[in-house]
């Protein structure tokens, strides 16, 4: 019976451990990927506002240019009213010269000709004359009114613009608070990850449990001991066996990535090599990735969810290759446990 009591002890103080590594392992996981998500969120409507402030300088560029070609039509037109106005006055001195002044009027200089070509010749004066000063002003009357037209369309073109303005300010406004109100999100989001963050990097200790006594008929010559209980470990420790795994094993596999965990756990329970998970990865000749810099990329790269995951259940007591203490490439052809491209012995 006390046996029994002890094992019961050992696999309640497995599950209670369990449970403190899920809680502190998901709740992060949860608030990191809120926290990507405002920062997509934020940085969607940091593109909006911009590509807003840019068409807005537009508009506005667009509204200076309009105004200096106002401004420049209005100058254009008012020296075309002013030709305008100098030829009428210009037409009217000479037909005032012509029928007021003390000459001979015209039927006078046209009779006083001495001959035909003299009168014809006169006749086509006066007529010209006549002739010149209406088309100056037509012309100059429908360079006026096309002026004028001109100066019509510029201020059409110029309320538009202004028009667009006003509503490019509104989305602005709209987007900004909009912006601001996700930069607060974020920063709260990011506060509570980083708070999360240093409870998951305290170290979780275990319920020690009851020591089971060996039966009599059990052999412990192979120093090999139970994986059924948990390993106290750091959340550094735990991402350092799970960059190991991934190199060792993947990142899409998670027997795989279990088996080599399941590995180093049962050699820090094991007499001949070291009690502690960085004492075991870092060991010797014994994991090449270690030592040729793959795990420390990993590491500093970021660890994939499923290595994290698959380091948790080892450390806290799940165990699917037995007390192997080695695994090898299963191309070697070794015997043993083969779980994905690896044979555990």
């Amino acid at each position: 019976m006390e046996f029994k009591s002890s094992k019961i002890a050992i696999r309640i103080s497995a599950l209670l451990i369990s449970f403190v590594i899920f809680s502190v392992s998901v709740f992060p996981t949860q608030a990191t990927k809120e926290v990507e998500e405002l920062e997509n969120t934020t940085s969607d409507l940091e593109s909006n506002v911009s590509s807003l402030n840019k068409e807005l300088d537009n508009i506005v560029s667009q509204i200076k240019k309009t105004s200096k070609r106002l401004d420049k039509t209005k100058e254009e037109l008012a020296i075309a009213k002013g030709q305008e106005e100098a030829q009428y006055e210009s037409m009217m001195l000479r037909i005032k010269y012509m029928y007021e002044s003390g000459n001979p009027s015209l039927l006078e200089l046209l009779l006083s000709s001495s001959c035909l070509p003299e009168f014809i010749n006169r006749a086509e004066y006066i007529s010209q004359v006549t002739e010149y000063d209406r088309d100056m002003l037509e012309e100059l009357s429908a360079v006026s009114e096309d002026i004028a037209k001109k100066e019509a369309q510029l201020v059409e073109d110029q309320k538009y613009l202004a028009s667009l303005q006003k509503d490019l300010d509104k989305k602005i406004e709209t987007a900004s608070n909009e912006l601001s109100e996700y930069k607060s999100k974020l920063k709260k989001a990011k506060e509570d990850a980083k708070r999360l963050e240093q409870e998951a990097q305290e170290k979780v200790e275990p319920i020690p449990p009851k020591k089971e006594e060996p039966s009599k008929d059990s052999d412990n010559e192979s120093g090999s001991s139970s994986n059924d209980a948990s390993i106290s470990a750091t959340a550094s420790d735990v991402e350092l066996l799970a960059a190991l795994l991934e190199c060792e094993a993947g990142t899409s596999n998670y027997e795989a990535l279990l088996a080599v965990g399941s590995v180093v756990v049962n050699r820090m329970k094991h007499r001949n090599y070291p009690d502690t998970v960085r004492g075991v990865i870092y060991q010797s000749g014994q994991f090449p990735p270690a030592h040729d810099g793959k795990v420390d990329r990993v590491l500093k790269r970021g660890v994939k969810n499923l290595c994290v995951q698959a380091a948790k259940d080892a450390l806290s007591g799940k165990n699917n290759v037995g007390s192997c203490l080695s695994f090898r490439a299963s191309s070697s052809g070794r015997p043993g446990i083969v779980i994905g491209d690896n044979v555990f012995f």
